[in-house]
Parts: C-alpha cells; structure tokens; sequence
C-alpha cells in the first residue's frame, strides 16, 4: 500500500534517491514501501496499523494484472526488497569508502561521478547543498577522495548509488599518476610534436575506420560520408572498443589499415566515461598511432575528455560525425558549387547572347534601312524620275518658248525697219550711227542710205526742216 509523504521542495531530490515518488494527479509525494530513509517525511500510522488511510498511486492498479507464479516476487516487489534491505544495513547506511575520481564532467545543480579501484567502481551522487558545505577542494577525475555516506538502490533502474553526505581530498589517483608519467614521456620522445604530424588528405578515394561495427561512431561517419561523397571508399576494421581485448583489438585494426594503403584512418567511438575510454590511453596504441605512415584523425571522446591517442594523432576532432567531415571533403557540395556557377554562367551567356541577338537584329534593320546599294538605288530610280521630269518640263517650256519666240518673231518682223524699206523707205546713217534729226546732220555730210535691196553714199546738199513738217 502506498505512503504518503511530505517532502519539502528543497528534499525532494534526495528524497527520490531514497525511492520517494512524485503522483501528478494529486500532486503529493509517496512511497510504496517505508525504509528508514524515508521515515522522515513520514507522518501518518504505522504500516501494520488497519486504520491507515488508503492512497492510490498512479499505475498500481495495472502492477498485479498478470498473475504470479508461486513464490516468485513482482520485479517491484523485489526491487522494493532490495532498497528496504540496503536501508536497514547499518554498514550500507553508514559506509566510508577511498576511491579515485572518475567519470566526473563537471556539475550544474548536484554531482554525478563514480570512484574506482584497480578492479570495481562505485556511482557516487553528491547533493549541492552537501557540495557547499563539505567540498573544499577541486573536485576532478582521477583525484583520490575519502567519502562518507550512505547506499540507496533505486528500484526503477535497478542501480545503486552511493549517497555523498561527506567527501575529503585523499591525493592524487594512482591511474592518474601513472597516466600522467606516461604522457610525459611520451611528449619528452616527441610524439607530440606538431612536425611530426601528417597533414589530412585534401582528395582521398579510401578512408580506413577502426571501431566497432555495432556503435553510433560508425553509423554517425556512414551517414556524413552519404551526403559529403557517396562515392568514396570506407573501410572498416571491426574492435573492442572497451573492455579486456580492447587494446589488442585496436593495434591489430591500426597496422592492418595502415598497409590497406588508405588516404586517411580514423581511429575513435562514440565518446564515453573515463573508465569506458580507458583503452586509448594504452602505451601501445599510442605508439602504433605515432608509427602510422597514413595519417590518422582521432576521434575517440567528446570535447571535455582527452586520451593519449588525441595527442599522437595527426588531428584530433570531438566526435566521429567530425571526424567523417575532416576525413571526407564535402564533393556533393562543391558538385553543387560547380553547378550553380556552371547555371548561372549559362544564364548570364545566355542573357549576353539575347542581348547581342536582339542588337544584331536591330543594326540589321537599321543597316537594310540604310544600305548604300539599295540607297543608291533609291537615288538612281529618283535621278530617273527628276531626269524624265525635267525633260518633260523643259520640252514643255521650250515648245512654249519655241511658240512665243515665232509669235514675237512674227511680231519683229511686222515691227522691223528692213521689212519697212522694201516699201519705200531707206535707213539714214552717218558714220555708223543713225540719223534720227535734222540737227545730227549738216550740209556736206557724208551719210549712208540703205534701202530693201542695197546701200547708197550720199552728201546732204541741203537742209530743210519744213520738209519735214511737210512728210508728216
């Protein structure tokens, strides 16, 4: 039957690591079975008492819809079994234990790491309010620490966590140490060097990959292979990434790879605790790394966790997706450049051509429009024209002039003085100048008389104005 319990905001955290659960339907905290570090919160009758209230926690109803076996428990029943009997030990809930630091990355609220031996290793959970008050020193991985506390088993998951109620720094890790004499001497030999390290090939066909074919690195490196150059040629080497075999596994992997005559290897998993990522601390594959003629991209842990193989290596990468996007370069995407400037340079042809098109077409009319040949032509067909008008114009105005002339010639010649001496009269000059008076003449002048048939000398005997009055 479940219990309820009052847990105050600011214990609720703790009291989950003791088995309190949360009902969101009547927003009040409860416990299926009371253990002593429970108790506290607890205010109502005692388990055996009849008269304790009833309270319905949420899915109980559902927990005894399959019919059990004789003498067999429910998984939560046994789990419950096991939190009470942890709870009532006495050295489990007053236990102090020495251990290294490990798989510790740092805290927001409360702490999460384990500490370990040469052969076990133990989950710690530390409150933050326990952290304040008892954490005087930096807490990090491979740091050896005293803890004081208390076991809880956690019936849901089916762990136990060491509960931190104090912790005292107890030196320096043993592993750690050691770990930290071997990058020593490694760097002293100059693996660590940045001379000695390859550069990543820019334009591989074979990239080599030493993991296992059953973790997310491989599947993260296939997938980032697929889309940057499904054409490339991936080679796994299936390892161990943890655990006994793990380092022998991992050399074997590195030197066959290396006479593959790949590009480029890439030796890594997909990250992991300390513990987990022990292996590529090994002398050994450090070693094969620094030996490798290809050049190798490590990609074993995430940002905050660093192994001896990421200094050796050629170049270190957090993740294997990073590792894929180093190895690999990214060919559909400069497909895709190629192809967009191969589009937009048939666009902007294409546009130019149209333009020169369209202005060919133009200066072709324009040019018809003003061809010399058809110009000339033109001309030459209105030279015609004009020529043919102005003949017609000037035969016209000549037969008008021809006719004017004959009616003034008929004219003159009514009008004419020689036509006047065949009728008796004569032309009178004197020195080639006619003689139109009598004062223009004298007695004794030589003068000229010319009549229709010829021409007389005379001399004026006499001069007679009255015989001039008489004429007229």
């Amino acid at each position: 039957m479940p219990f309820r319990l009052n847990v105050p905001y600011s214990e609720k955290d703790e009291a989950k690591a003791f088995g309190a659960r949360w009902n969101p339907a009547e927003k009040t905290w409860y416990c299926d079975q009371l253990n002593d570090g429970l108790r506290r919160w607890y205010s109502g009758p005692e388990p055996d008492d009849p008269s304790s209230s009833s309270f319905s926690a949420p899915g109980a109803s559902s927990a005894a819809s399959t019919p059990l076996m004789p003498g067999y428990l429910s998984v939560t029943s046994a789990g419950n079994a096991i939190a009470a009997a942890v709870a009532a030990d006495d050295v489990l809930r007053n236990i102090k234990v020495q251990g290294e630091v490990t798989n510790y990355s740092g805290h927001s609220v409360n702490y999460y790491f384990s500490i370990k031996d040469t052969d076990s290793i133990i989950d710690c959970f530390m409150f933050e309010h326990i952290a304040d008050a008892a954490l005087d020193f930096e807490l990090e991985n491979g740091k050896q620490v005293a803890i004081s506390g208390y076991m809880n088993f956690h019936e849901k998951s089916g762990k136990f966590k060491l509960l931190v109620r104090g912790i005292v720094d107890a030196g320096e890790g043993e592993e750690k140490r050691k770990l930290m004499e071997l990058k020593e001497k490694l760097r002293a030999e100059g693996l660590f060097d940045e001379e000695r390290k390859k550069p990543i090939s820019k334009h591989p066909s074979k990239v080599g990959i030493v993991t296992s074919k059953n973790g997310q690195a491989i599947k993260d490196i296939c997938k980032i292979a697929s889309k940057r150059d499904p054409y490339i040629q991936l080679v796994l080497y299936h390892v161990n990434v943890q655990g006994r075999n793990a380092v022998p596994s991992i050399v074997t992997g590195i030197r066959h790879l290396d006479g593959l005559g790949c590009d480029t290897l890439i030796v890594g998993r997909g990250g992991g605790s300390d513990e987990e990522l022990k292996a590529y601390n090994d002398e050994s594959i450090a070693r094969t790394v620094a030996d490798c003629r290809t050049p190798v991209i490590s990609a074993v842990g995430h940002q905050g966790h660093w192994t001896l193989i990421d200094y050796v290596a050629d170049k270190r990468v957090a993740t294997p997706s990073e590792a894929a996007e180093e190895a690999i370069p990214d060919l559909m995407s400069d497909i895709k450049k190629v192809t967009d400037i191969r589009a937009s340079l048939d666009y902007k042809i294409r546009t130019v051509l149209n333009a020169r098109a369209d202005r060919y077409r133009s200066l072709a009319v324009l040019l018809k429009k003003n061809d010399p040949v058809d110009k000339l032509q033109r001309r030459k067909e209105r030279l015609a024209l004009l020529t043919e008008t102005l003949s017609a114009s000037m035969d016209s105005v000549l037969e008008r002039k021809s006719q004017r002339l004959s009616l003034l010639l008929a004219n003159l010649n009514g009008n004419s003085p020689s036509a006047k001496l065949v009728k008796g009269f004569g032309y009178i000059s004197k020195d080639g100048r006619p003689v139109v008076s009598l004062d223009s003449v004298s007695v004794g002048d030589k003068i000229n008389i010319r009549i229709h048939d010829g021409g007389m000398d005379a001399e004026v005997l006499s001069v007679d104005p009255k015989g001039e009055q008489e004429d007229g």
